[in-house]
């Protein structure tokens, strides 16, 4: 399981700070607990404000001297995508394309840098069924093709909902089986992206089950999930992803790993 760092967002308190006062330690935190975790990637969230792209190189410039790892840029912006793609030496995927409106722009950007572009199964919102969401991928993957995107630089992301949402469970379930027929969509196996705290972030669950997080995970894995958005100083789904990579043999086991709360 390749595990994405949610942290670096201005949701974040220290991270907005962070950005105002262009105090580089809360970024380079971000770094050590993305590493420390295993994390392949950092997602780059800097939001709306006025300076974004004064704030963008602030924190590529504090990443560049303390992560080697790759960069998932989380905007709809091509100007600030054109930018990072200029100046980040290390990969970088935009984050991304979905069947919203305004959102073609990003594909020009990812054609013309040759990046991979993570691809959102919504468009004026989320497709509830399995053949819905099937078919919105089948179009937004055929919009990528078109504007020089290939299959293969594609990460799909099925979305996932709150579970506290109406239909919620419904939505989580088909999002499973959208997974596992992925590879029948697309003649290959499919790269694939959640953002797991979205599950328990709505009112009726956020705070009361964190767990969730983690059996959810093993599930999405277990239909074919590749990549993981997650927040790393999350103990349980840091040792859950790692725990999945040993029963898969993709590392070696090492009994201490899983020990106590570490």
């Amino acid at each position: 399981m390749i595990l994405i760092a949610e942290n670096l967002t201005v949701t974040r308190a220290d991270v907005a700070r962070a950005l105002e006062r262009r105090d580089p330690g809360p970024v380079a935190a971000v770094a050590v607990a993305a590493r420390a975790a295993g994390a392949r990637y950092i997602d780059v969230n800097l939001g709306r404000g006025r300076d974004r792209e004064g704030a963008q190189r602030f924190v590529l410039e504090v990443l560049s001297g303390c992560w080697d790892g790759g960069l998932l840029l989380d905007t709809a912006d091509p100007g600030l995508m054109a930018s990072a793609a200029g100046s980040w030496a290390g990969p970088l995927v935009l984050n991304g394309f979905s069947g919203d409106p305004g959102r073609e722009r990003v594909l020009e950007v990812a054609a013309r840098h040759d990046l991979e572009v993570v691809v959102f199964l919504m468009a004026s919102g989320v497709p509830r069924d399995v053949d819905d969401r099937l078919a919105l991928a089948a179009e937004l993957l055929a919009r990528c093709g078109q504007a020089g995107v290939p299959a293969e630089r594609v990460w799909i992301d099925p979305v996932v909902v709150p579970l506290g949402w109406t239909d919620g469970q419904l939505y989580n379930r088909n999002l499973l089986e959208v997974l596992r027929r992925l590879p029948d969509l697309l003649g290959h196996d499919a790269r694939s992206v959640v953002g797991l705290s979205n599950l328990t972030t709505s009112a009726a669950t956020a705070g009361r089950v964190p767990w969730l997080e983690e059996v959810f995970l093993a599930a999405a894995a277990g239909a074919g999930l590749t990549h993981a958005m997650v927040d790393v100083t999350r103990a349980g789904v840091v040792r859950t992803a790692r725990a999945l990579d040993v029963l898969e043999a993709r590392r070696l086991f090492a009994p201490g790993e899983f020990t106590g709360d570490g």
